[in-house]
């Protein structure tokens, strides 16, 4: 019997360790001040000494909470504290915010691991003012609000540095996606498929893939159409030699050729400029050939003389 008992005994002090391990730990955080603003709100790294990250989920599913389409969000925080820079420090979150039509209205306005140079394990959110969250995290928090209501601006980090409430989002966020602190390895045999625009080194892509610096490849295939070979038509209307140089002298630039400032401006299209140099080329060509033609004509006539 007192075997038995020791057993029962040892299985619930293990599933009372194992319930505290799997606890969530769930709060309301109310964000005074202006609506338009977004205040410092600051969690701690509670994992950080039981050698595991973070969790953090800050959600607010009803719209309407606070004033009529305030907006919601659902986000999730994975983090493990700089420290001092033990190395294996990282953020990665993945954000879903509100949106009316095709206009954003966030709640989350930037983060930060404030420990570079400490051991407070402090992590920062910017929340919107005048606002109510809920927060989920697998470690007891005591959210500190620095909204002029429950504690004074400016929060103040560690190393003295101040921060008071933002009023836009930060150009590094992304505010409606997920964010890796780390690289990223796609080790998958199939497609893998972009729906909108990419962008490295530009966080403003306007093109379907957008590059801000070098690009080396092995080879790049440019898909085109309507290729210059009607230039070699008998139709084909071609501009005399000396009407290219007036339109030089004028213009300062070959014809249908964009100006330098089209192209600063601008830039230029691969396929289009290969087509255009090729054009180019053909016309060239022909005036070679006509040339040629000439100069046999001329010295068959001085064979004659």
């Amino acid at each position: 019997m007192k075997i038995h008992f020791t057993k029962a005994l040892l299985i619930a002090v293990l599933l009372i360790i194992a319930g505290q391990a799997l606890a969530q730990h769930k709060g309301k955080i109310n964000v005074g001040g202006d609506v338009d603003k977004f205040y410092p709100v600051v969690f701690r790294d509670g994992n950080f000494w039981n050698h595991l990250p973070t969790v953090l989920q800050i959600g607010r599913s009803d719209t309407h909470e606070n004033g009529p389409t305030r907006g919601s969000v659902i986000a999730k925080f994975t983090f493990h504290s700089i420290a001092w820079g033990h190395g294996s420090s990282f953020v990665d979150c993945d954000i879903h915010q509100y949106r009316f039509g095709y206009v954003f209205h966030p709640m989350i306005a930037a983060y930060k691991d404030v420990t570079v140079e400490s051991e407070t394990f402090e992590f920062v959110l910017w929340l919107r003012g005048n606002t109510s969250y809920t927060y989920n995290c697998d470690v007891a928090q005591s959210p500190k609000v620095y909204d002029n209501v429950q504690y004074q601006l400016p929060y103040v980090e560690p190393t003295n540095k101040l921060h008071s409430f933002r009023t836009t989002v930060d150009q590094k966020l992304n505010y409606n996606g997920k964010t890796i602190n780390g690289t990223l390895y796609a080790m998958g045999t199939n497609n893998n498929y972009l729906e909108s625009r990419l962008g490295i080194g530009t966080l403003t892509p306007t093109e379907r893939l957008e590059v801000k610096g070098k690009i080396r490849a092995q080879e790049i295939k440019v898909e085109a159409s309507n290729w210059p070979d009607y230039v070699f038509k008998e139709d084909y209307d071609l501009m005399s030699l000396e009407e290219t140089h007036q339109y030089i002298k004028q213009n300062g630039h070959l014809p249908d050729v964009p100006t330098a400032n089209d192209v600063e401006q601008e830039g230029i299209s691969l396929g289009e400029m290969n087509k255009l140099l090729l054009k180019k080329i053909e016309e060239l060509t022909l005036h070679l050939i006509e040339l040629k033609a000439h100069v046999i004509e001329n010295d068959a006539k001085k064979s004659l003389e």
